[in-house]
Parts: structure tokens; sequence; C-alpha cells
């Protein structure tokens, strides 16, 4: 899982939070200990001191040595004699502090009392011999709550994460299609989660919407263009019937036959593609390439001036399984497109995998080339240029799942490159044959 999860935020929190917690109640216990312990002793030491003074005889040094107390006492006017302890010679005077003799420890006061010198030594080894025991618990307990407070932040970054996991899931596995799957808006304790769900439903609602009111748009658009383009080409077969025609109106009837052929395929594309059937339910058969493109090649010859310039290379024998009308729309617009913006020759290469269609014109512009390599880019550039045809291939390349590329050359001039999926097998529940 990323570093940056929320499941690993929330654990490295929960962690964070027991182990500052630990760290300061520890600091906190240790402190309050240290005091306590110090002020018990002072009390313990003030207490000795008071019960040997006052059996102390006036104007007579005192003496006291046990196994756990030593003490020495000089009245005002005399000096300390030789029977000192040795714990006290050498001190600074007035003292406090512990000092470590061996394995022993002894706290030790020295002070002015009743104006002699006071020289008061305590054992206090039982006391630092309960500090370290309790010293060795407190680690052990720190390793424990370290211990449980990772068990404890994996599990409830575990907890805490599972809702969101379900809900990016559920999101991740919300594809394109005309009607998508509405997300679960109930999330147990997590409001957060189902006010996302429920605006993610809404999304999803308008987008659906908003395709649905584009895809009537343009199919009732394309419906009322086919009449009137019905009409002109009728006129065009009329004129061409009646023939007589000068060489000067040739020309302009060439150029109104081409605007008609092309105007009709791209509202044939734009029909086909605005029914957004899934590729399971359209008609799809065995394709001949190498026939297809032979049909293409004779039909814009007959319309277009391109007699003698599309040249066929079928290196191999080729076929593919999909819709023929969506394919043979494909095939006639890359290579009317290649017509029209080139005078030389046109090589068409059939391979297993791929039909690559060359031409020998000025090259395609930016804008296209930036949307080819990058279709989920910005089409602003693409929009502005004139001209459908190679929108409308990469939306017909997509609905076939084909892979339209522009292949780098040295020499001037453009090759597209169609990809796919070799077709050899036809489902039963449709429609072998050849096109």
């Amino acid at each position: 899982m990323a570093s940056s999860s929320i499941e690993r935020r929330i654990r490295n929190t929960v962690l964070a939070a027991v182990l500052v917690t630990f760290a300061v109640t520890a600091t906190s216990v240790l402190v309050a200990n240290e005091n306590l312990e110090r002020a018990i002793l002072e009390l313990d030491l003030q207490s000795e001191r008071e019960s040997l003074l006052d059996n102390a005889r006036p104007n007579e040094i005192l003496v006291w040595n046990t196994d756990t107390l030593q003490a020495y006492y000089t009245p005002p006017g005399i000096a300390p004699d030789d029977k000192l302890p040795s714990i006290f010679q050498g001190l600074p005077f007035p003292y406090s502090g512990e000092i470590e003799l061996g394995e022993q420890t002894y706290l030790i006061n020295t002070s002015a009392v009743r104006g002699g010198h006071f020289y008061l030594a305590r054992d206090i080894s039982l006391f630092e011999y309960r500090e370290s025991v309790f010293h060795r618990f407190l680690l052990l307990l720190g390793v424990g709550v370290i211990l449980l407070g990772i068990l404890l932040a994996r599990l409830t970054g575990r907890r805490l994460a599972s809702p969101v996991h379900t809900l990016s899931d559920h999101i991740r596995g919300t594809a394109p299609a005309p009607h998508m799957p509405r997300l679960p808006e109930s999330y147990p304790h997590a409001t957060e989660l189902e006010a996302i769900a429920r605006a993610f439903n809404r999304f999803l609602g308008e987008l659906e919407h908003y395709v649905r009111r584009e895809q009537s748009l343009m199919g009732l658009a394309s419906h009322e263009l086919r009449t009137p383009i019905a009409v002109i080409a009728g006129a065009l077969d009329v004129l061409e019937q009646r023939g007589g025609l000068e060489s000067s109106a040739r020309k302009p009837l060439l150029r109104m036959r081409r605007a008609v052929d092309e105007m009709t395929a791209n509202i044939d594309v734009i029909l086909k593609l605005t029914r957004r059937k899934s590729s399971s339910s359209e008609r799809r058969s065995r394709i001949d390439l190498s026939l297809l493109l032979q049909e293409i090649s004779d039909d814009l010859a007959r319309h277009t001036d391109a007699a003698g310039r599309i040249i066929l290379d079928a290196r191999v024998e080729a076929s593919v399984n999909a819709d023929p009308t969506l394919v043979r729309m494909l095939l006639r617009n890359l290579i009317q497109n290649a017509v029209q913006h080139t005078d030389g020759s046109i090589q068409v290469r059939i391979d297993t995998h791929s039909v690559e269609i060359q031409d020998h014109g000025p090259g395609l512009p930016k804008g296209y080339l930036a949307y080819l390599n990058d279709p989920g880019a910005d089409i602003g550039e693409l929009t502005a240029l004139s001209g459908l045809g190679l929108f409308i291939v990469s939306l017909i390349c997509e609905r076939l799942s084909w892979k339209l590329e522009v292949v780098p050359a040295r020499e001037p001039g453009t090759t597209f490159r169609l990809t796919f999926v070799p077709g050899a097998h036809v489902p039963g529940n449709q429609q072998p044959g050849s096109v």
C-alpha cells in the first residue's frame, strides 16, 4: 500500500498518539516518584536528626554508627576529632547529596544545627534497588505499550480505512457505459462517505443525461441532414445520366459529388456511433480486408480522381471479426482523406495485425498529432481545424477497440497504422461471411 494512503496515515497517527501518551505518563511518574522519594528521605533524615539531638549530651561529641545510619555531631565551640567517620571526610560543609561506596548508596546531609556541626549519612541502597526495579518495570511496560500500540494502530487503521477502501473500489469499478451502476449510499458510522457516494451518483446521473442529450441531438441532426443530402445526390445522378455536360461543369460536379459522398459517410458514422450499442450486440462477421480495400479503392476511383493512385500491397491474407459497416467507414474515411490531401500515389499495406495507409502530402497539423498521441488531451485545437474525418476515425477505432497511430517517417507525407486483432473465429450467434 502506498505510503500516502489513508490507512497508513491513520496507523501512524494512532501509534504516535499512544507513544506520546506513554512517554508523557512515564516521565510524569518518574519525576513524581523521584520527588516523593526525595521528600520521604528528607523527612526521615530530619526525624533521625531530631531524635539523635534529643539524646545528645551537652558539650559532648555525638557519634552514632549503625548498619543503615551514621551520625556525628560537634557542639558549638568544639572542633571535630579523629572519630569523624571516613564517609564525611573531604566533603564540603554544608553538603547534601548521594555517595556510592561499593554496592551501597548513602544519602548525606551536613549542616549547622544548634550552633554546631551535624553530619548524617543514611543507607538508601534499598530505595535505589526498588527504584531500579521500578525502572525495569517501566521499560518492560514501555515495550508492551509499543507492541500494543502497533497492534492497536494496525487494527484501528484497517477499521477506519475499510469504508474508504470499499468506496474507492466501487468508484474504480465504475466503467464508462450508457447506464453506469450507482454506488451504494449506505456506510454505517461514515456520513461523510455517504455524502461522497450521493454526490458521485448525482454526477453519474447528470453525465448520462448529458450524453443522452448529445446523442439525441446528433442523431436527430443526422437524420434531418440525410434528406437534403439524398436530394442533392439524386440530382447529381440525374445530371450524370443525362451527360452532355461541358468540361467546365464537370469539375464543380465532381467536387459536389465528393462533398456529398463525404457528408453521407460522416452522417452514417455518426448515426452508427450514437446508437452506443455494446460490442457484443453489434452485428459482426468475418471481413476479408483485401477484398474490402479493393472495393473501397474501386468505389473511390469511380467517384474521385483516385484512379490508378491507390496501390494495394496485400502481403498476407488478413481478416477480422467486426462490424462490417464500421470497418468499411473507417478504411474509406482514411483512404479518402489521403486522396483529397495529396496528388501522388497512396500505398495501402495489409499485414497480419495491421493496415498501413501512406500518402505523400504535406503531413498532419500539430493539433491532429497531439490528439492522436494523447486522446485524453484537450481537443480545443483539434475542433478548431476543419473537417470531422480524423475525429470520426478515432471514434470508430475506439468503438472497434483498434489502435490508430501515426508512424514516424523520414519522407514527406503521413503514414497511418491501424492495429487490430486478427479474426480467427466467428461466434455462433454472429453472421459469418466475407465483405
